[in-house]
């Protein structure tokens, strides 16, 4: 059976993956409150495509590609301007950073190795992201004064933080243990 790339889960990525740059030009541009809520849309939407691709039955590569690179390019394009305007600790966007790379290399490690590379991500990956999500809009929206973060933003970078280390130990142990056993 033929795979349609152009889909409506597929598209809602796209709309998505257009999030990206406007947020990152709002943020550049001092107009907070606009880039929370572009921010919001995008970040809202992410499980969206993704239920309506199993509902509809229209998976395709392209569409699981194309939806885990907008996550990443959404959350870390936002989190470096952020880090840059000092609104995120240089130490949270390391771990966050150093956790995807880490990842990346191992998942390209894994492909040369078996040849083959299918990544499900895991329940406290997702988690990471949306709690990744949730920390970058809280930021974004304190910033606009649509809410009051000061007593959020510490216990909500500490959240991201724990996430973002364990889910990283969780995708070494899942995929380091899968590698020893198909070698």
């Amino acid at each position: 059976m033929e795979e349609k790339a152009f889909n409506i889960p597929n598209a809602i990525t796209g709309i998505r993956l257009m999030g990206v740059p406007a947020t990152i030009w709002f943020v550049l541009q001092n107009q907070w409150e606009v880039a929370t809520w572009v921010f919001l849309v995008a970040a809202s939407t992410d499980g969206l495509d993704g239920y309506l691709a199993r509902k509809l039955n229209q998976c395709t590569a392209i569409g699981a590609a194309l939806d885990t690179v907008t996550d990443k390019a959404l959350s870390l394009s936002v989190l470096v301007v952020l880090t840059s305007f000092n609104l995120v600790p240089v130490w949270m966007a390391l771990a966050i950073v150093i956790r995807d790379a880490v990842i990346v290399i191992g998942a390209l490690a894994y492909r040369g190795m078996a040849g083959h590379l299918e990544i499900h991500p895991t329940l406290l990956g997702k988690t990471n992201t949306f709690a990744e999500f949730g920390m970058l809009a809280l930021v974004l929206g304190h910033q606009a004064g649509i809410v009051t973060g000061d007593n959020w933003l510490a216990p909500m970078f500490g959240l991201v933080f724990a996430t973002t280390v364990a889910s990283g130990m969780q995708y070494v142990w899942v995929w380091g243990r899968k590698a020893y056993q198909e070698s």
